[in-house]
């Protein structure tokens, strides 16, 4: 069977798995750590809370009007598979936050706040890069990093940082605390890393020669 040209095979649904999975992972950092610790979310997450907070917008809007001529950009840029594993991830996080809220998933809340930012960037950077290694995404600045990367040869932890630097700086100067935009920046650069380590066998190896010149430079002295 073909849907758009594109051949939902064993492989597809593997992926699609995976996709559902990473984001499901992201959703969950979000009702875990950054909400319950009032912490700026990451890409257009965090800018469709930055619109509800200033204009009264509701999020799951901002959301779906950011995506739509982001999808249309990236429908001619973009393989046809990545943009029909991109639907079902965007989908997916409007379900699995009405799953985690049926669920009571209330999350927990840190006497040190940049705690929440650390476990947040690692859990919601393994979920992003589930998310890259399905080859689809979940829509908004993943969905971007994807066009800048297949067309451009952009970096996607770039890109995501890149995003997360305007959208938390906007926030800084409407609702944001300063304390809680510097956790928020640094769970947004861990977030980033984490997408690539996890999404990127290349990097993941790059990481590990370097690693381990470093060891062999210490040790040898």
């Amino acid at each position: 069977m073909t849907i758009i040209g594109v051949k939902i095979d064993q492989k597809f649904m593997r992926d699609l798995l995976i996709l559902i999975i990473g984001v499901g992972l992201y959703v969950l950092s979000v009702q875990l750590f950054v909400i319950p610790n009032r912490l700026a979310s990451n890409g257009v997450a965090g800018f469709s809370v930055l619109m509800d907070f200033v204009f009264g917008i509701n999020p799951a809007l901002t959301f779906f009007l950011v995506n739509v001529p982001l999808f249309i950009f990236g429908g001619r840029l973009l393989p046809r598979r990545i943009l029909l594993l991109s639907i079902p991830g965007a989908l997916a996080m409007s379900l699995w936050l009405m799953i985690y809220e049926a669920l009571g998933v209330t999350g927990f809340q840190f006497s040190h706040v940049i705690f929440a930012g650390i476990f947040d960037g690692i859990l919601s950077g393994i979920g992003a890069g589930l998310v890259i290694i399905s080859e689809g995404t979940f829509g908004g600045s993943i969905l971007l990093s994807r066009i800048l990367e297949e067309q451009w040869d952009f970096k996607i932890d770039k890109v995501l940082f890149l995003v997360d630097v305007v959208v938390l700086s906007v926030s800084l100067l409407t609702f944001l605390s300063l304390p809680n935009f510097a956790v928020t920046l640094l769970s947004c650069y861990i977030f980033s890393k984490m997408t690539l380590i996890v999404g990127r066998e290349d990097y993941r190896k790059s990481l590990m020669s370097r690693g381990k010149k470093i060891y062999q430079k210490v040790f040898a002295a």
